[in-house]
């Protein structure tokens, strides 16, 4: 039985349009899979269907998480984020490199930077199977998350049917990202909560433990729900919603494999890269749109996420029927 290793450390975002790939890998192959990811992406990968084991990587466990690898048996390995150090730990590990990286990243700035195709990440991502099955040309491609445990499925019903009993439509904000130009207004979202409450919307704002504070500043009726639910759970939620509205983040990649219709607010990621097929994408127009920078160096004027306005979203949502 081959045993093969996929390493993406990158963000949240990343590894749910990768996970396509250990599916088709487990479809096409009598092979074990392992996927090494970032520790905060690890419980998206809990009790997957395709994924048999998950490596939670953090740089002080380096060591341990090579000795691991080793003890499980894992040979090959495909370095989904090309970094040099992801490179360097499937060799320390004893795998044979389907292919390499050589990334390394200094602050806001990368050297030897992968290349970004102007395709799809998840179609992109997917094409490593070829480094596996090269004769595999054809396929179909679906984010797959791990699945909710058991014991908390009972807590997700009462929890949504609570959340339908206050608001006329469940509806979902995510409106904070790691990467602090992803990020919209806190008066913008406040805006947009006077507008949803005005048509008996209580919105439900989801994030990471972190980010309860920051929520908790934007004013207006709401449901402060961060750090409540597993990565796992939130697609779960998603299926109930009537549409949601996100900056550009993982818990938005998280979602969209619920399908809701998301209106994303894109800065300087490429949403012809990033954007899930369920997206509908506001971006504005600045020539240094998208600059895929983790920083911005724009020195006067408003941002790129300052000039997308809460009018042009509760356009769409008027358009749309949505309420």
């Amino acid at each position: 039985m081959r045993k093969i290793l996929i390493i993406n450390r990158l963000g949240i975002g990343d590894v749910v349009v990768t996970t396509p790939l250990a599916k088709l890998i487990k479809e096409n192959n009598q092979a074990q899979v392992g996927f090494v990811v970032a520790a905060k992406s690890a419980d998206l990968l809990i009790n997957h269907n395709y994924i048999d084991d998950v490596f939670a990587y953090t740089k002080k466990d380096n060591k341990k998480i090579i000795s691991q690898i080793q003890q499980k048996g894992y040979n090959e390995a495909i370095i989904i984020d090309e970094r040099f150090t992801s490179t360097l730990l499937a060799w320390k590990a004893n795998c044979t490199l389907l292919n390499k990286g050589f990334e390394i990243s200094l602050g806001a700035n990368r050297l030897f930077q992968r290349k970004m195709r102007k395709v799809k990440a998840i179609e992109d991502f997917s094409t490593y199977i070829q480094l596996v099955n090269p004769e595999l040309t054809q396929y179909e491609i679906s984010a797959v998350l791990g699945n909710p445990d058991e014991a908390r499925k009972e807590y997700l019903e009462k929890w949504i049917k609570q959340q339908k009993e206050i608001s006329t439509k469940l509806v979902f904000m995510i409106p904070k990202s790691a990467a602090l130009n992803k990020n919209w207004p806190v008066a913008y979202f406040s805006e947009m909560n006077r507008f949803l409450n005005h048509n008996g919307i209580i919105p439900v704002y989801i994030g990471s433990k972190g980010d309860a504070e920051y929520i908790e500043k934007i004013k207006g009726k709401k449901t402060n729900a961060a750090g409540i639910f597993s990565l796992r759970e939130l697609p779960t939620l998603a299926k109930h919603a009537a549409f949601a509205i996100s900056v550009c983040t993982g818990p938005m990649h998280i979602i969209s494999t619920a399908k809701v219709p998301t209106i994303v607010l894109y800065g300087p990621s490429d949403p012809v890269r990033w954007a899930p097929p369920n997206a509908i994408v506001l971006q504005s127009k600045l020539p240094c749109v998208p600059c895929e920078r983790l920083d911005c160096t724009l020195k006067k004027g408003p941002t790129c996420m300052e000039l997308i306005g809460p009018e042009q979203v509760e356009k769409i949502i008027i358009e749309r029927n949505w309420i």
